[in-house]
């Protein structure tokens, strides 16, 4: 008999769901599945994984961005995740950026790459979700750097998502890092 995973309060690991201006959501999560034991050894746990995956599905992720890199994840973490992500019809594209870090320059030219899917997904009322170790630092820039492309300042975009995750841009790095990136992006805000 399969679990019903209503009955398992908290086990997705989705951390917020928030509409962007113009249409579309950003969903922010930790790495779907990724549970720790007692020992605080990282293991993957099924009923996680797909309770993640079914809450981000269900606000509409069309396109998951990873950010944990493979070095930080179980053995067999990225290709289990795309397996169950692939059933569902979400796409998972891997995009690292070191922990509690901020983007660079490879990131940033795959980012401007991956605009025109964006935007299509984003324009048929679709979201996209961000994930990392936790789900709140690097997956928390990334999502913040959506809100801040359809318009949202910097100190807005971080709020909506904190109302919802308070961990959400974990230092002041990521937060001045969203500044700078706002101001390149032609501080459209108002």
């Amino acid at each position: 008999m399969q679990k019903d995973i209503s009955d398992c309060p908290g086990i997705s690991s989705v951390r917020a769901i928030c509409p962007r201006r113009g249409g579309g959501r950003v969903v922010t999560m930790g790495f779907p599945g990724l549970d720790m034991d007692a020992r605080g050894d990282a293991w993957l746990n099924p009923e996680r994984m797909d309770a993640t995956l079914n809450e981000a599905t269900n606000a509409g992720a069309r396109l998951l961005l990873v950010h944990a890199s493979s070095t930080e994840l179980p053995a067999g973490a990225l290709a289990l995740l795309r397996r169950n992500a692939r059933a569902r019809g979400l796409r998972v594209i891997g995009l690292p950026i070191e922990d509690y870090s901020v983007p660079g320059e490879p990131f940033l030219r795959a980012w401007r790459r991956l605009r025109p899917l964006f935007d299509a997904i984003f324009d048929d009322g679709g979201a996209v979700g961000m994930s990392c170790h936790h789900g709140a630092g690097r997956s928390g820039v990334t999502a913040a750097m959506h809100l801040i492309d359809a318009g949202d300042p910097p100190a807005e975009a971080v709020t909506m998502l904190r109302n919802q995750f308070p961990e959400t841009v974990e230092n002041d790095t990521q937060f001045q890092w969203l500044e700078r990136y706002a101001e390149a992006v032609g501080g459209r805000f108002g």
